[in-house]
């Protein structure tokens, strides 16, 4: 089976480990919906196994990866990672474990980390800033996590644009202004956002999360000096045609 995107990161973290990789690896763990080895569907608690790093649970980010390790009368329940960060678990996880040796280890020490870096709920900002400049403050650790994590969250709004608001003297505050984007999707990007940001550890920076319509001129003014990511569009599927209705694809006749 073709590589997921845990997959792809899994593999650049073992061949470079950086800083960089590893942070885009957890921040696509948050987001990963993960299939949890179980033991009893009547009790249904993580299976755990003793490795050199201690006891894991084991997760996969599909179905097929689970019952190609554990075979097809495994058992598991399923949530995303964010979900069960916020568990509190007190042991690790193996991602995406193979029977010859791939995967990778989150410890309970780096899940601890990331519970203590990610957990805090971030609001939004009702108010708008009077002057705004590029974001040259913002690091290109940022950068890649904030375009990462927008890349994964089709059709939640139209466009963002990060800026630098420099309203009040003697602070380095970032912006970020969604446009169009949905109601319902709000509270889950503002979380997104945040949990990126405080994975890049920019010291001394905060960020602040609105979202405008536009026609505002806030927004008019920021796509002149701001950095724009464009997020995707849903894909909808094909309308089915009856037979014979596409001039291109006449009927056979028999």
């Amino acid at each position: 089976m073709p590589d997921s995107p845990l997959d792809e990161i899994i593999k650049q973290v073992q061949i470079n480990d950086i800083a960089e990789n590893r942070l885009i690896l957890f921040k696509r763990f948050l987001d990963a919906e993960l299939f949890i080895l179980i033991d009893d569907p009547q009790d249904p608690k993580p299976k755990l196994v003793n490795l050199r790093e201690g006891e894991i649970l084991l997760g996969f980010d599909t179905e097929e990866k689970l019952m190609e390790f554990a075979g097809d009368n495994a058992v598991f329940i399923s949530m995303t990672g964010r979900n069960l960060l916020a568990q509190n678990i007190s042991v690790g996880i193996a991602l995406n474990l193979t029977n010859i040796g791939g995967g990778y280890i989150l410890t309970n020490e780096i899940l601890r980390w990331l519970e203590k870096n990610t957990q805090a709920k971030q609001g939004n900002i009702i108010r708008h800033p009077k002057k705004i400049v590029s974001p040259l403050i913002a690091s290109e650790t940022f950068i890649k996590l904030l375009d990462e994590t927008l890349a994964l969250s089709p059709g939640s709004a139209n466009y963002a644009i990060l800026v630098q608001d420099i309203s009040e003297k003697d602070t380095n505050n970032l912006l970020l202004i969604f446009v169009e984007a949905g109601e319902s999707f709000q509270d889950i990007l503002t979380q997104q956002i945040s949990e990126a940001f405080k994975l890049s550890n920019l010291q001394g920076v905060t960020l602040d999360i609105i979202f405008a319509k536009p026609d505002e001129q806030l927004v008019k003014k920021a796509l002149k000096i701001g950095l724009r990511f464009d997020l995707p569009s849903i894909q909808k599927a094909p309308k089915p045609e009856a037979p014979g209705m596409d001039p291109k694809k006449p009927p056979v006749l028999r």
